[in-house]
C-alpha cells in the first residue's frame, strides 16, 4: 500500500467511513424509486435489485408500497435498517430534504443522480451550494449532484447503483468519470475486452467529494491496480497534484482529459503567457501528478488491458516474434516511433533460434518466423528470446492463421509466459478477424487487435516505470524573500505603466533574488547614450527601456561600437517609435553592455487562475512563440523538475557542445530556474515574469531583457474557481 505523507493520512482517515459506505454499503437505500423501466430511477432501481447485492435493497417511494416487487417506504426513516448509502432520484428541490433527513440518521453516503443544479445556471448553482451546505451540517458526504451512481463492493455484497445496463466482472480496475453517459460507455468497452471492474464513481458536479478523494482511497485499497479518470475539469488541482503524485507511486493513473484549446493563447501579453495556457499547463498538471495521459478511448482500453495485469516494464529493449515479415516491420516502426527499442539479439541467441526456425526465418529482430511457424516454434522461440538478457518485453505478433489455429497459439505462449516468468512479460498481438482470444488474459498476457495500440500502451508504461524508480526529488525550498521587498514592490507598483515594472525597478527584482542581468545604464538624450557606450568600452545594445517587445516595433540596435553610434541609434529608434505611433516609449533607453556568446533561452511563469505560477523555459529569442520549444511546470519546482524540463527541450543539446560547440553552464540555467520559482512562490504581486533571453555562457547566465507585470492593486491576484482545466 501507498504510504501517506502526514497530512494526506489524517485527510483519508477522515474521509473512510464515508468512503466505506459509498464502496463497500450493507445497506442501500433509493430515493425516488420507480416501477417504470423507461425512467432513469426505474432502470437504475432495476439495475440494483438484479446486481446479486446480498445486503437490504430499500426503494422509497411515498406513493407506491412497492417497487418493482419489493416493499418500499415512504421516508427514510420507515426503512428498517439506516441504510450506509443513500441514492437520491428526486426532482433538483426536493433533495435538499432528503439529504437533510439521512444526515439526521447518521447517513454517511448520499449520491445524487438528480439533474437540475450547476450545470442549469446560477439559480441551479445556489441550489448545489445549498446541498453541500446542508450536507455538511450533518456530517454527510456527497457525490454529486448531475452524476449516473456507483459500482462497488465485492463478493456477495457486489452492486451496480447505476443506469448503466452493463458493467465489467469484478477485477482490479477503479474508475472515475465527470461524464455520466461517457463513463459508463467505457464500463461496457472495458466489459468487451475482459477488463475486471473494482469501483466505479461517477463524479458529476463535484458539489462536495473530488476526484482527489477518491484518488485517496484507492491509493491505499490493496483490490485497486489500476485508475482510470475521464476528466473534464479539475477541482482543486494542487490538491489532485499532491495526492495524485503519492498514489502513482504504487497505482499507475491513466487519465483521458478532454478540452484541448488554444484559446487561452489569444491576447496573451507575454511569451511565457502566451506559450504556459490551454492544454499546455494540463499536460505539465499531469506530468507532476505522475499520470499517464491518454490520447483517445482506445488508448485508454489499451492503457488498461497492459497495466491491470503487469505494472512492472522496467525497461525499453522490445523483442518481436511475427509469423509475417510485414507485420514484423510495422511492429518495429510502432516501438521505435513511440520511443521503444527493437535491438539486435545477440550471437548466441540467433543460434539458438535457428535450432528451431527453417532456413527461410529471420533470426534478426524482428523475428520472422514464416507463415508455416507452428504453435510450438511460437512457444519455443518466445522463450527463447525471453530468456537471452537481450530484451525486456516480447511482443508477439499472429497474423490471420494459414496453418496454426489462434487458439493454439494462444495456449502454447501462455506456457512461454509461465516458463520465462513475470520479469520479462508477453505482450500478444492478433492480426486476424476474432481478435486475441480470451484465454491469453486469463493467462497473463495483454493483448491487443494492432501493434500500434500495444507499443503506445507499452511505451506509456515504461515512462511510468522510469519515474516511479527515480528518487522522490526534494522540493526546491524557496529563497528567503528578502524583507525590503514587499516595500519596493509596493512602491515599484506607482511607477509601472499599465502594472510593468520600469527597468530599474524590474533590474533590482531580478538582482536581490541572484538573477545576474549585463551591465546598464539609462540615457535620455542621443549624447547621453553615447557617454554610456565610451564609459563601458565595447558593443552594446541601445533598446527602449519600456516592457514592450521592442523588436517589432524597432526598439532596439544592436552592435553598438562607438559613441556616435550609440548616439545615432537613439535618433533611430526614436524615428521609429514615432513611425510606429508609440513616440512616446521613447522617452527612456537603456544602454547594455552586448552579450554576443553562449545560447539564448527563455524562463519566466504566468499565473493561472486556479493552479497558480506556471514556470517556463525553453529556447529564446524573437522567434520564441514560433517555434515553440518549452518546458512548462507547476510551480514550486523540485530539482528534478527543474532538470527534466531543460533536459525535454529540443534545444538541450546546444546547452551541451552540439557538433562542437562549447559546453555551457546549465547549473547557472537551473539557478534561473529556480529563482524564477522563487519569485513566483514568494510574490503574490507578481502576475507574470517574462526573461528573454537569457543568455546561458560558459560560465554563469546572463538575462539580457526582462518583463514583469503586477497586479494593478495591491491584494489583487487571479479569479478563483473550484474547477480548473476545461
Amino acid at each position: 500500500m501507498t504510504e501517506l505523507d502526514g497530512d494526506l493520512h489524517l485527510q483519508l482517515a477522515g474521509l473512510r467511513p464515508a468512503m466505506d459506505s459509498f464502496l463497500r454499503p450493507q445497506a442501500i437505500a433509493v430515493v425516488g424509486a420507480s416501477s417504470d423501466p423507461g425512467t432513469l430511477s426505474g432502470l437504475l432501481f432495476a439495475n440494483l435489485a438484479g446486481s446479486g447485492f446480498g445486503g437490504a435493497v430499500l426503494p422509497v417511494n411515498k406513493r407506491h408500497p412497492s417497487i418493482q416487487g419489493v416493499a418500499a417506504y415512504p421516508d427514510l426513516v420507515s426503512c428498517p435498517v439506516v441504510p450506509d448509502l443513500v441514492v437520491v432520484c428526486v426532482p433538483a428541490p426536493a433533495v435538499g430534504a432528503v439529504i437533510a433527513e439521512a444526515g439526521r440518521l447518521g447517513v454517511k453516503a448520499v449520491c445524487v443522480i438528480s439533474a437540475g443544479f450547476a450545470e442549469t445556471g446560477e439559480a441551479g448553482s445556489d441550489l448545489q451550494d445549498a446541498l453541500a451546505r446542508e450536507a455538511l451540517a450533518h456530517g454527510t458526504r456527497l457525490v454529486g449532484p448531475n452524476c449516473a451512481g456507483v459500482v462497488g463492493g465485492e463478493g456477495d455484497l457486489r452492486f451496480n447503483a447505476t443506469f448503466g445496463r452493463i458493467v465489467p466482472p469484478p477485477g482490479n480496475i477503479s474508475v472515475i468519470s465527470q461524464s455520466g453517459a461517457f463513463g459508463l460507455g467505457v464500463l461496457e468497452m472495458m466489459g468487451e475486452r475482459g477488463l475486471g471492474l473494482r469501483n466505479f464513481v461517477s463524479i458529476g458536479n463535484t458539489a462536495d467529494l473530488a476526484i482527489a478523494d477518491f484518488l485517496l482511497y484507492w491509493g491505499t485499497d490493496p483490490g485497486t491496480e489500476l485508475v482510470l479518470l475521464y476528466l473534464e475539469s479539475v477541482p482543486e488541482p494542487r490538491r489532485f497534484m499532491r495526492v495524485a503524485k503519492q498514489v502513482s507511486a504504487r497505482v499507475p493513473i491513466v487519465v483521458l482529459k478532454a478540452g484541448r484549446t488554444d484559446a487561452g493563447r489569444r491576447g496573451a501579453a507575454s511569451h511565457t503567457a502566451a506559450l504556459s495556457s490551454g492544454d499546455v499547463a494540463v499536460d505539465a498538471l499531469l506530468h507532476q501528478a505522475g499520470a499517464i495521459r491518454a490520447e483517445s478511448v482506445e488508448e485508454v482500453l489499451d492503457l488498461a488491458a497492459l497495466l491491470s495485469l503487469h505494472h512492472r516494464y522496467p525497461g525499453r529493449r522490445v523483442g518481436i516474434v511475427t509469423n509475417g515479415g510485414g507485420s514484423g516491420v510495422i511492429a518495429a516502426d510502432a516501438c521505435e516511433s513511440n520511443g521503444l527499442v527493437v535491438p539486435e539479439v545477440s550471437p548466441a541467441t540467433a543460434d539458438r533460434l535457428r535450432a528451431w526456425l527453417p532456413t527461410e526465418a529471420s533470426v534478426a529482430n524482428p523475428i520472422d518466423m514464416i507463415a508455416s511457424a507452428s504453435e510450438g516454434q511460437y512457444r519455443e522461440v518466445a522463450q527463447v528470446v525471453g530468456q537471452s538478457g537481450d530484451v525486456d518485453v516480447v511482443m508477439v505478433v499472429f497474423n490471420v492463421p494459414v496453418l496454426t489455429p489462434a487458439t493454439a497459439v494462444a495456449r502454447e505462449l501462455a506456457a512461454a509466459h509461465n516458463h520465462i516468468g513475470a520479469e520479462v512479460p508477453i505482450v500478444a498481438v492478433f492480426l486476424n478477424r476474432d481478435g486475441p482470444p480470451p484465454s491469453l488474459r486469463q493467462a497473463g498476457i495483454a493483448s491487443f487487435v494492432f501493434p500500434e495500440g500495444a507499443a503506445r500502451a507499452l511505451a506509456a508504461a515504461v515512462t511510468w516505470n522510469e519515474a516511479r524508480d527515480r528518487l522522490p526529488a526534494e522540493r526546491v525550498q524557496p529563497r528567503t524573500r528578502p524583507a525590503s521587498v514587499g516595500t519596493f514592490l509596493a512602491e515599484a507598483r506607482l511607477r509601472a505603466r499599465d502594472g510593468w515594472l520600469g527597468f530599474g525597478d524590474t533590474e533590482a527584482l531580478l538582482e536581490s533574488y541572484g538573477i545576474a542581468v549585463p551591465k546598464s545604464v539609462t540615457a535620455r538624450t542621443p549624447h547621453e547614450a553615447g557617454l554610456v557606450q565610451s564609459k563601458l568600452r565595447r558593443p552594446v545594445v541601445v533598446k527602449v527601456a519600456a516592457p514592450i517587445h521592442k523588436s517589432d516595433i524597432g526598439g532596439v540596435r544592436l552592435d553598438v561600437s562607438t559613441p556616435g553610434a550609440a548616439a545615432e541609434a537613439v535618433r533611430g529608434i526614436r524615428a521609429d517609435l514615432e513611425a510606429a505611433g508609440v513616440a512616446d516609449l521613447g522617452d527612456e533607453l537603456v544602454v547594455q553592455e552586448q552579450i554576443t556568446e553562449g545560447q539564448e533561452m527563455i524562463a519566466g511563469f504566468n499565473r493561472d487562475p486556479l493552479l497558480g505560477p506556471l514556470v517556463v523555459a525553453g529556447l529564446g529569442g524573437r522567434l520564441v512563440e514560433l517555434m515553440g520549444d518549452v518546458a512548462v511546470r507547476v510551480s514550486p519546482l523540485t530539482d528534478l523538475d527543474v532538470t527534466e524540463m531543460v533536459q525535454s527541450l529540443r534545444s538541450y543539446r546546444l546547452l551541451t557542445g552540439y557538433r562542437g560547440s562549447p559546453v555551457l553552464d546549465l547549473d547557472a540555467f537551473h539557478n534561473v530556474l529556480k529563482a524564477v520559482s522563487a519569485v513566483a512562490e514568494e510574490c503574490p504581486e507578481i502576475a507574470e515574469m517574462d526573461l528573454n533571453p537569457v543568455f546561458v555562457l560558459d560560465k554563469g547566465a546572463m538575462v539580457v531583457d526582462a518583463r514583469v507585470r503586477l497586479y494593478m492593486q495591491p491584494g489583487a491576484g487571479p479569479v478563483t474557481s473550484r474547477k480548473w482545466g476545461s
